[in-house]
């Protein structure tokens, strides 16, 4: 599995300002990039351990992370991406799983760490390579995108919502966005 400096810059962006883009999105992604995002039952998991350790919900006000389909929505965020760099997210999502074989010496992937181990295997990516931190960066921000997706977990950490919604704006679907006219009355 080779990371390319292709690979990790895409992998800045789409941590990046892109990612915080894409739950906006609407319209349908294509059949090819719905089948390109889905994750298997391993970055699921990897998921699921990543947010117990990142965003502990237990004993606060937020709502539990079981009654959040938050994988489902990273799921769907991925699917508005381009195929190849979804497969780029794939790789570096196996790389981060896979890496305490390697980085930590436990002799097990991140899904079978203890909750200890897990935090601070991510303190550690945290101040490890830029690459290991583009990557634990891109984690973080989808499961905070898929987690921050249900209206209920928004609202409670003081998210109003739409605000077309609460001032009951039309939709503009399509429509075409009025045309400033220049001083001599000419459109440009």
């Amino acid at each position: 599995m080779k990371l390319t400096r292709r690979t990790f810059s895409r992998l800045g962006v789409l941590s990046g300002l892109g990612t915080m883009v894409l739950p906006a999105c609407k319209g349908t992604p294509s059949p090819a990039a719905v089948e390109a995002a889905k994750l298997s039952s391993e970055e699921r998991l990897m998921f699921e351990r990543f947010a117990d350790a990142y965003l502990p919900t237990e004993g606060t006000d937020l709502k539990p992370l079981s009654e959040v389909a938050y994988v489902d929505h990273i799921e769907r965020t991925l699917s508005f991406i381009d195929p190849p760099t979804v497969k780029d997210v794939h790789a570096a999502l196996r790389l981060f799983n896979l890496g305490p074989f390697l980085i930590g010496l436990h002799l097990r992937p991140f899904t079978e760490l203890g909750p200890d181990d897990r935090l601070a295997y991510i303190r550690k990516w945290e101040d490890g390579f830029a690459t290991q931190r583009g990557i634990v960066v891109l984690i973080k921000r989808l499961v905070a995108i898929g987690y921050l997706q249900d209206v209920d977990a928004g609202r409670r950490i003081g998210f109003q919502g739409p605000i077309s919604e609460d001032a009951n704006s039309p939709a503009l679907g399509n429509a075409p966005m009025p045309v400033a006219f220049g001083a001599t009355g000419d459109a440009p």
